[in-house]
């Protein structure tokens, strides 16, 4: 709206309330400030819910979406059983990596997380290598010594923290 548009808004109202309030009208209006209480937001927990579990049901659905891509590789009963038996170690011992998280040793098993990652990435040119040119020894046996490696790292990351652990247990017994 232009600068014109309002003065001729300002100008055609001849009928401004020029007139002070009652006496005692400030104070009556904070009273009734003071007696109205906020009013508290109703949370919705059924809508939260089913969001939340229509959010997680879509999430595994990707996940093992995905996994079933990656998994199309089809292993000798053998080596499909040391894949599941040395996937399973591994989720294990990640899990019991998680676990032991704390402020102290964050850094640590985030960096440990990215060589994780690295080792997957690693283990997936395999897989793909299997895909292209069939399962043979050589292959199979890198796989093998990813996995192992991985669970040796693990480790290695676990009694670092456990190491990280201690000290932080004296320094606190130190402080008491």
């Amino acid at each position: 709206m232009s600068i014109n548009k309002l003065n001729q808004l300002f100008e055609s109202q001849n009928n401004w309330d020029f007139d002070e309030p009652n006496f005692g009208h400030e104070k009556r209006f904070l009273d009734k400030l003071k007696k109205q209480q906020p009013k508290k937001k109703k949370i919705d927990w059924l809508s939260i819910s089913i969001a939340a579990s229509l959010l997680l049901g879509f999430g595994i659905f990707i996940i093992n979406y995905n996994n079933n891509q990656n998994e199309e590789i089809a292993f000798s009963p053998q080596v499909q059983e040391t894949h599941d038996y040395f996937s399973s170690k591994i989720n294990n011992e990640l899990i019991n990596l998680n676990k032991q998280k704390t402020p102290q040793n964050k850094k640590l098993i985030s960096d440990a997380m990215k060589e994780m990652e690295s080792f997957e990435n690693d283990y997936q040119n395999l897989k793909d290598e299997i895909a292209k040119n069939g399962e043979n020894k050589q292959i199979v046996f890198a796989m093998i010594t990813n996995m192992q490696t991985r669970i040796s790292f693990i480790n290695t990351v676990l009694k670092q923290v456990e190491y990280i652990n201690k000290i932080n247990n004296i320094e606190d017994e130190k402080h008491i």
